[in-house]
């Protein structure tokens, strides 16, 4: 793991002292597909929204560090608070959940009375406290919704409820996914003969009807590691290419000219990581010892 990087002597050091605290202090770092390749490589699990929610369930430490957005953070202290939350970029946000706040939540109240609000996997903790049911950690859509219909906010992303009474808050979008456009991988296409399309759900519409396998990053990487081997066109943040071109090499993974990427995703480094870590050590005591003036040992004068 730590070997496989490629970097210099201070930032090798740095994360071999990161590895050593993570260790003695019982710390599991989950990270993000989408973070920088340093961080996933020395991360204990790497996965999506939907995989760092079940990673955090099963995990038996004492501590999570969350290397992702605020809102996996969120969510994953609501999931398990029994366990101390380590967030080594609390800026790092993500624009997309926050598409949706009370000021939404009150308007789709009133112009759809009748539905049941659903709060996604990637619904900050604010947004879910306004909702009427969550999508469970594992992905998987409410069932008691009764006659009703259902608005998933800030838009579904993980799981399928096959019905056409479950609608989205048309306004809320990843402005990084949908950078890329149908002619896009049109072009992309000619060039990739044969190729399937694996295309992230918050990608354009029109992205997602040419697509054979649509979903969360995590829904992408388990679909394409349990499908016959073969090419690939991936229309997703860059670094969930990174990790099935590294699990997956039999297979060919490729992506349009245009790059999706998303800076908040990339902010985490291993110097955030490891200073987070040096601030959960005992605080030491580096005040000078003064002995009190009454306490002194008397001082022998001059012989004479």
């Amino acid at each position: 793991m730590l070997s496989e990087l490629k970097l210099g002597p201070r930032r090798m050091a740095q994360a071999a002292r990161l590895m050593e605290l993570a260790r003695s202090q019982e710390v599991e770092i989950l990270a993000h597909f989408y973070q920088r390749t340093e961080v996933k490589a020395l991360a204990h699990f790497v996965g999506g929204s939907l995989g760092l929610h079940r990673a955090a369930i099963n995990s038996r430490a004492k501590a999570i560090m969350v290397c992702g957005v605020d809102f996996l953070a969120q969510n994953i202290e609501r999931l398990r608070p029994d366990l101390k939350i380590l967030v080594p970029r609390p800026d790092a946000d993500c624009p997309f959940s926050q598409t949706v706040g009370p000021r939404e939540v009150s308007q789709i109240r009133l112009t759809h009375p009748n539905h049941l609000l659903v709060a996604d996997i990637k619904a900050s903790g604010a947004l879910r406290d306004l909702c009427d049911l969550e999508i469970s950690p594992e992905g998987e859509f409410p069932t008691n919704l009764g006659h009703q219909g259902a608005m998933v906010l800030p838009a579904l992303s993980a799981g399928d409820p096959g019905t056409r009474a479950v609608s989205h808050w048309p306004r809320a979008s990843c402005q990084v996914h949908y950078q890329v456009t149908a002619a896009d991988v049109k072009k992309a296409l000619t060039k990739l003969k044969g190729a399937k399309v694996a295309a992230n759900s918050l990608c354009r519409p029109e992205v997602r009807q040419m697509a054979d396998l649509v979903g969360d990053s995590q829904t992408i990487f388990e679909g394409c590691l349990n499908a016959p081997r073969g090419d690939w066109l991936v229309i997703s943040e860059s670094g969930l290419v990174e990790c099935l071109r590294a699990k997956i090499p039999e297979s060919r993974f490729h992506e349009c000219e245009v790059e999706i990427f998303c800076p908040n995703m990339k902010l985490t480094n291993i110097k955030d990581m490891l200073h987070t870590l040096e601030a959960e050590l005992p605080a030491m005591d580096t005040e000078p010892k003064v002995t009190p003036l009454g306490d002194r040992p008397e001082q022998a004068g001059p012989a004479g």
